[in-house]
């Protein structure tokens, strides 16, 4: 766990009270706070929150509990509740969902991704809430899209700033729902959510800082370039966003709670803890489509 100073989040609370401390991880990416302090900065410090998770990608709030509406409560203040589109195409309302590993239901082991991609308004913000850890593994992976940006050259970004990216449901995504729902509402799935294009390089919906957009699970190729260009493009970007710099790994406790800025990150559920239980709730806000960064593109 990091040593780092408890700091203050900016800008001050009007007030001059009720600011939260919080707790750095690293130079790129996530922060810290405890779920006492949260509560007892009551309104402000959720405000705030939202401020560090702009700034950090991803907070941890440790000591958050187990409870289901306290996590909604705190999530719906982020933004309208977002569905995901398998529980709408089965006809479920549902914004909360568990992901359950088991030995018989082993993790998906998806890769490094950010969340549904492939739509044409992905989600903004990602919540988990840890529920059951098994002893070993089962950690995630965050990476700041942010630090992988700034990782490129100046003359790289603004080519890369004219591009899109291609984003469609991959093989992982359709053999996990043919597996648990059937090969017809595989294929549902996939009809009703063709491949989109997004911006290579998007502007952050508060900031308007520019981000590479890369998704390695969904983001198929690049419009405009030959395969084997777009190929080997993909495969330096994919790279650069392995950076462990510009990466955080959490190790779980039971009543954790994490939010991530789903523009501005990805995430990855480790599988190494096959044939060990692990529970986690999981929420998601509604977000829009994203925009093409124009300002401070080679000043990145």
């Amino acid at each position: 766990m990091s040593t780092s100073p408890i700091s203050r989040p900016g800008p001050p609370d009007p007030g001059g009270s009720h600011e939260l401390p919080f707790r750095p991880l690293s130079g790129a990416i996530g922060a810290q706070v405890d779920g006492a302090d949260l509560a007892a900065a009551g309104r402000e410090g959720r405000t705030q929150l939202r401020s560090l998770v702009t700034h950090h990608h991803v907070v941890f709030i440790t000591g958050f509990g187990l409870d289901e509406d306290t996590f909604v409560e705190l999530s719906e203040e982020f933004g309208p509740r977002s569905v995901h589109p398998l529980d709408e195409l089965l006809g479920r309302s549902r914004t909360v969902s568990v992901i359950t590993d088991t030995a018989d239901h082993p993790p998906a082991a998806f890769p490094l991704h950010t969340d549904l991609s492939w739509m044409t308004c992905p989600p903004r913000f990602g919540f988990l809430q840890a529920l059951d850890i098994p002893p070993s593994g089962g950690d995630t992976i965050w990476v700041s899209l942010q630090a992988a940006f700034k990782a490129l050259s100046p003359p790289f970004r603004s080519f890369l700033a004219r591009l899109d990216g291609r984003h469609a449901i991959d093989a992982t995504l359709r053999c996990t729902v043919e597996a648990n729902h059937g090969a017809a509402t595989a294929f549902r799935l996939e009809a009703g959510h063709t491949p989109v294009d997004h911006p290579l390089v998007r502007a952050h919906p508060d900031t308007g800082q520019p981000l590479l957009y890369l998704c390695p699970m969904y983001l198929d190729r690049i419009p405009g370039l030959t395969a084997e260009e777009s190929d080997l493009f993909l495969g330096y970007l994919n790279r650069i966003v392995n950076d462990p710099n510009i990466a955080i790994r959490w190790r779980w406790s039971t009543g954790d709670v994490a939010i991530w800025d789903e523009s501005s990150t990805l995430h990855q559920a480790l599988a190494d803890h096959a044939g060990q239980l692990r529970r986690m709730r999981r929420y998601t806000t509604a977000g829009g489509r994203p925009r093409r960064a124009i300002e401070g593109v080679e000043a990145a």
